[in-house]
């Protein structure tokens, strides 16, 4: 069953695997390796080949556990790479998963800017994911984001064969609000306990297009900015407010995605 499709209410059990030496460690279905580097189109001008920009984004791209009580879904997911380090064959790839809305009751606003940094690294054929930071209402009063390491992150290895420990990571969204988490137990305590999340419906982060012709490339060379939907535009790299192509009188807006990708060297 393809992996994008596979959207269904399941048990713990089916999904979850403890790793352990029946799994090789990282990702060997990424048909780029040193070649990543300094060959084909490179349309950023970041020394980095455009498909296999795409092809680590999309095998690392991460699976979603969702509440049962989550009643903003809606998202079209954007994507980033960039080269950290060539003598260690070493990559950041930023996940912006631009929900439409935050539902939550009391702060619930236009536009969800919550995102993923993934740090991965190319060795002996396969690929591995070493560290990932999960935003959390980042630059927020009850900021809970933070970086985690391969180890402290959960892994679809049952049921998908292609998946590993070190390959791409199981994360929690907390409910309404999308920040997201590396276990339930952190979760529970974010945002000063007002976080919760709970194994109900899970997704990966692009349920439709497989991030095809998302790369956004970078706020110096910008492949995509201005992106109009539903008669609504947004400019995802630019420091204005993101409104999730809505804009309600009634509700605040979300600020940007620049701010973090500035932070971060995007």
């Amino acid at each position: 069953m393809d992996r994008i499709t596979r959207i269904a209410v399941v048990s713990l059990g089916l999904l979850l695997a403890v790793p352990g030496p029946a799994f090789a460690d990282g990702l060997d279905s990424i048909p780029y390796g040193d070649n990543c580097w300094g060959s084909g189109t490179d349309a950023d001008r970041d020394g980095l080949n455009d498909d296999c920009e795409y092809q680590v984004a999309f095998w690392f791209m991460p699976l979603f556990w969702f509440d049962s009580g989550e009643s903003g879904y809606g998202r079209r997911p954007y994507y980033a790479v960039k080269s950290t380090s060539f003598s260690t064959r070493t990559l950041q790839i930023f996940y912006m998963d631009t929900f439409f809305d935050d539902t939550g009751v009391t702060t619930g606003h236009d536009g969800d800017p919550e995102f993923q940094l993934l740090e991965v690294h190319y060795s002996g054929g396969r690929w591995y994911l070493d560290w990932a930071y999960l935003s959390a209402h980042r630059k927020s009063i009850c900021d809970s984001s933070a970086w985690y390491s391969s180890s402290q992150l959960e892994y679809d290895t049952a049921s998908d064969s292609r998946n590993a420990y070190r390959g791409w990571p199981t994360l929690y969204v907390a409910e309404d609000k999308h920040a997201t988490y590396n276990n339930l137990t952190t979760c529970d305590n974010g945002c000063a306990y007002q976080d919760y999340c709970s194994r109900y419906a899970y997704q990966y982060l692009d349920t439709s297009s497989r991030l095809v012709s998302r790369n956004v490339g970078s706020t110096a060379v910008q492949l995509i900015n201005q992106v109009t939907l539903n008669g609504a535009t947004e400019w995802l790299l630019d420091d204005v407010a993101f409104t999730g192509w809505d804009n309600q009188w009634y509700r605040p807006n979300s600020e940007g995605y620049r701010r973090h990708l500035n932070d971060f060297g995007f």
